[in-house]
C-alpha cells in the first residue's frame, strides 16, 4: 500500500562503510548548508559637517565648554564598507585606505560604534569595516563622528533597524557629542557640548571651498586655550544673527563666524591668511569646528573653482583644497547608501 503522504525525498547515496547521516543533516550536506554562514554587505557614505557659526557660552562644571552652534552636513564623505557575518562574533575588524588615521583600532570611533551596536542589539555577529578615508583628521569636519554615525546607520539598514531611531541616537550620543546629528544630517541648532540638537530651516544649497594648510589641530588644545578668561552666561550673537538670516529668506551670503578662531589662530597662524584670501576671492569665510580647516561660501561653483586654483598655486603643494556643497536632510537619507553619485566623487 502506498504511503498517502507521497514517496518522500530520495535517499542520498552513502559510501560503503560510512555512517548514515540523519535525514535533516543529509539535506544540509547535499545543498552545502552551513549553520551561521549568512553574510551581508552594505556600502555607506559618512558625510562630513561644517559649523556655520559657533558661540562660546561659558565653562561647564564637567570640564567641557558650553557652546551654541549651527551644524551643516556637506557632501565630502568617507566611504565605508560593512560586512556582517551572522553568528561569528561578537567581533569587529578594521581596514583603512586613503588618508591615515592616527588612532589605534580600539579607539577608532567606527570600531567603537560597531561594538556598541552589537552590545545594544545583543547580536553575536562579526563585523568587518573598510574605510576609504577622505575627510581630513583634526580638521573640524567631524570625520571620526561621521564614520561612527555611518556605521550605526548602515548596520541598522542592513539588519532591519533592530534598535530603532531613538535607541540609535542614544548609542551615538555615548560615542561623541555630534554623532547623533550626523546620523540624521541637514541643518541643526546644537547646544550644550553640541550633544543637544534640533533641526532648523535648511538654506538653499551653497558651494563651499574647504582649505587647510599646516596640519591638524587638537580639539582639546583649542578649547583649553579658548576657555582662558571665559566666564559663564555668555550670549550667542552669531546664532541669533544666523537664525535671523534664515527667517529673512536667506538672501545673500550667510553671516558666518566662529568664536574659537582666536585660539586656533594663535596655535596655527596660517589660518588668518587663508581666511583673508577667501574673503579676497569674494567668499564669506570662517573656520569649522575647532579647525584647522577653514571654508569659503561662494555663490557660484565657477568662482569656487577659480579660487581653488589660485590658492593651490600659492600654497606650493602644502595646501589641502576641496570643493564641496551643503546637503539637506533628505539628501543625506537618499545618498547614505553608496549607490548614487553625490557629485564630487
Amino acid at each position: 500500500m502506498e504511503d498517502p503522504s507521497g514517496p518522500g525525498p530520495p535517499r542520498l547515496p552513502v559510501a560503503r562503510g560510512s555512517r548514515r547521516l540523519a535525514p535533516d543533516r543529509q539535506l544540509r550536506s547535499a545543498v552545502g548548508w552551513r549553520e551561521r554562514s549568512v553574510s551581508r554587505r552594505i556600502d555607506v557614505r559618512a558625510f562630513a559637517k561644517i559649523n556655520w557659526v559657533l558661540d562660546l557660552i561659558g565653562p561647564r562644571d564637567d570640564g567641557y565648554t558650553e557652546i551654541a552652534t549651527i551644524f551643516q552636513t556637506i557632501a565630502l564623505a568617507d566611504r565605508i564598507g560593512l560586512v556582517l557575518r551572522e553568528g561569528r562574533g561578537p567581533a569587529v575588524t578594521l581596514r583603512v585606505s586613503g588618508r591615515s588615521i592616527d588612532a589605534p583600532p580600539e579607539r577608532n570611533l567606527a570600531v567603537r560604534a560597531a561594538h556598541a551596536w552589537l552590545e545594544a542589539s545583543g547580536r553575536p555577529d562579526a563585523i568587518e569595516i573598510e574605510i576609504d578615508k577622505r575627510i581630513p583628521v583634526k580638521a573640524g569636519l567631524g570625520g571620526g563622528s561621521a564614520d561612527a554615525a555611518a556605521v550605526l546607520d548602515g548596520l541598522e539598514r542592513l539588519c532591519g533597524h533592530p534598535l530603532g531611531a531613538g535607541r540609535v541616537q542614544e548609542v551615538g550620543a555615548a560615542l561623541g557629542a555630534d554623532v547623533p546629528f550626523l546620523i540624521e544630517g541637514g541643518t541643526a541648532l546644537g547646544e550644550g557640548r553640541g550633544d543637544r540638537w534640533q533641526p532648523i530651516d535648511e538654506p538653499d544649497p551653497w558651494v563651499l571651498l574647504l582649505v587647510a594648510r599646516g596640519g591638524g589641530l587638537s580639539t582639546a588644545t583649542v578649547f583649553e586655550r579658548a576657555r582662558r578668561g571665559l566666564t559663564a552666561g555668555g550670549k550667542a550673537p552669531n546664532i541669533q544673527r544666523f537664525l535671523q538670516y534664515l527667517q529673512d529668506g536667506a538672501k545673500g551670503l550667510p553671516p558666518i563666524d566662529n568664536q574659537l578662531l582666536p585660539a586656533a589662530r594663535a596655535l596655527q597662524p596660517e589660518i588668518a591668511g587663508l581666511l583673508r584670501r577667501l574673503e579676497e576671492e569674494g567668499a564669506a569665510a570662517t573656520m569649522t569646528g575647532s579647525g584647522s580647516v577653514v571654508y569659503g561660501v561662494f555663490a557660484a561653483e565657477a568662482s569656487a573653482r577659480a579660487a581653488a586654483g589660485r590658492l593651490g598655486e600659492e600654497g606650493g603643494g602644502r595646501t589641502w583644497i576641496q570643493i564641496s556643497r551643503t546637503l539637506r536632510r533628505a539628501e543625506v537619507e537618499r545618498l547614505r547608501v553608496a549607490s548614487s553619485p553625490v557629485g564630487e566623487e
